[in-house]
């Protein structure tokens, strides 16, 4: 069954994905309701599952690590599939992975701080579960874009600029209270100064200055929420697009496409078999179809193929153990 949102509600998860460190009163003078009742409400989505966390959106590119991508096609095996899914949650530099219905059953995304190390992390998987592995597929991380959950706001007008991570890759070593600070932050990112500060045997004066440093380093790009979305009613999908020899006015085009869409809440280009990756979020496949159709239509001369997958899974395990 369907959880039913309110007007409020959809605010207040908007305005928690935008900045989930955004206070109660910040958010009840949006929603034009008391700090008490925002309270409340945010903690009745928390009971409810429908806010599963509050994370911090990461981008290890800002201290010299590469991001790369596996893809895996699997054998109808159940019992071995599990194995490799717990497998793969242990593997050291995984940031992200999601189970799928479509092309591919599983993909993930490493970081690694040079192709050697994760080629040796490749080979070792592929060794590993070669009686369990049909197809695979690599890909390398040019930058993605993430942009707000805007399909939980059906009425909203703004449309503001993506936050984006991999790209350049800057040398930067964290010390040990960085990375004390990050690690808390990816999983807890709504946690208050006073226990940051405790947790990390620190002063909140030093935490807040480490954490504005991080963002301004671009190591901390946003803090956001994580949605059960299928308790909204929503399906996410991944389409894998296939361009014709795509110039930078089209990539230009199509990121400007996504910044208006409401559906689309990653633009990712990459460098594999696909030139680039929409995650789209849709009530269900005939809306998907429609999405896709329209952007075949937008990009007829520039579309050549589109795959696509159904995500079930999308867990970020950034955080989860030591970082870096």
């Amino acid at each position: 069954m369907t959880y039913k949102l309110d007007a409020i509600n959809r605010r207040i998860l908007y305005e928690l994905d935008k900045n989930c460190r955004i206070s109660d009163n910040q958010i009840a003078k949006i929603v034009r309701r008391s700090r008490e009742a925002v309270r409340n409400r945010i903690h009745k989505l928390q009971q409810d599952g429908i806010i599963q966390g509050f994370i911090t959106s990461i981008n290890p590119s800002k201290c010299g690590y590469l991001f790369f991508k596996l893809y895996f096609q699997l054998a109808n095996i159940p019992a071995e599939r599990e194995k490799f899914y717990e497998y793969l949650k242990k593997l050291p530099g995984l940031y992200w992975f999601g189970g799928n219905e479509g092309t591919w059953d599983l993909h993930g995304t490493f970081y690694a701080q040079s192709v050697i190390e994760f080629n040796t992390l490749k080979n070792k998987i592929y060794t590993d579960f070669k009686h369990l592995i049909l197809r695979r597929d690599i890909g390398v991380l040019v930058n993605a874009r993430q942009y707000l959950k805007k399909y939980i706001v059906d009425d909203l007008s703004e449309r503001l600029p993506p936050a984006i991570y991999a790209g350049e890759i800057v040398p930067y070593d964290l010390d040990e209270l960085d990375k004390k600070i990050v690690s808390i932050l990816s999983q807890q990112a709504r946690i208050h100064l006073v226990e940051l500060a405790q947790k990390t045997a620190s002063t909140i004066d030093v935490v807040r200055s480490r954490m504005k440093k991080l963002e301004q380093q671009g190591l901390i790009i946003q803090y956001r929420i994580a949605l059960n979305h299928t308790k909204l009613g929503y399906q996410m999908y991944k389409a894998l697009v296939y361009m014709n020899n795509i110039t930078d006015a089209d990539e230009r085009k199509f990121m400007e496409y996504a910044t208006q869409s409401q559906h689309i809440i990653y633009f990712i280009r990459q460098l594999s078999n696909w030139d680039l990756e929409l995650e789209i979020m849709a009530r269900n496949y005939e809306e998907f179809t429609h999405i896709i159709n329209d952007i075949r239509l937008q990009f007829v001369d520039t579309i050549r193929n589109v795959e696509f997958v159904l995500m079930r899974e999308d867990i970020f395990l950034f955080g989860e153990r030591e970082i870096f």
